[in-house]
């Protein structure tokens, strides 16, 4: 068999084959973990995500404009809203994601944590950033934190028909 008959190396760029993304997306594996960093690489990134937590009628699951600021994810809410009378004081969980349908792939994040109230350590950490600007209409002016205790993430690679 000659050279231009072989079938193409599976490593073509070792640099590649190194990271996990890349070994999967070769090998077509359907999910990969994601790590701490790229977690929170992916929260600081965008600023749209979801909080989800439980009411007197059930499980609910409410999208806030946030910020990461250390390690924690800061939001505004109204003082006499759901978020505020359900979710302040108990455990929640926080999603972010992004899909390509059409390629079948996309990724993941989770946050769990005690939602909280903001505190002046929160504000020292925004006090130079970027402020949470909430898309919904209201006085807003309740500043809450969801420490970032438990994150995961996870990776679909799809077979991009």
């Amino acid at each position: 068999m000659t050279k231009s008959e072989q079938s193409p190396s599976r490593s073509a760029n070792p640099q590649q084959t190194s990271d996990p993304f890349w070994v999967a997306a070769e090998w077509g594996a359907a999910l990969t973990e994601l790590g701490l960093d790229e977690c929170l690489e992916l929260l600081a990134a965008k600023s749209v995500g979801r909080i989800a937590y439980t009411s007197d009628a059930g499980a609910r699951i409410m999208p806030v404009n946030y910020v990461l600021a250390a390690d924690r994810i800061i939001f505004r809410t109204v003082p006499d809203g759901e978020i505020y009378r359900h979710a302040l004081s108990t455990n929640c969980a926080f999603e972010i994601d992004e899909a390509d349908e059409f390629l079948e792939s996309g990724w993941s994040v989770v946050v769990v944590g005690r939602l909280e109230l903001a505190t002046d350590e929160d504000f020292a950490y925004l006090k130079y950033g970027k402020l949470p600007e909430p898309w919904a209409g209201g006085n807003r002016y309740m500043f809450v934190r969801l420490p970032c205790t438990q994150v995961s993430g996870r990776r679909v690679i799809g077979h991009g028909r």
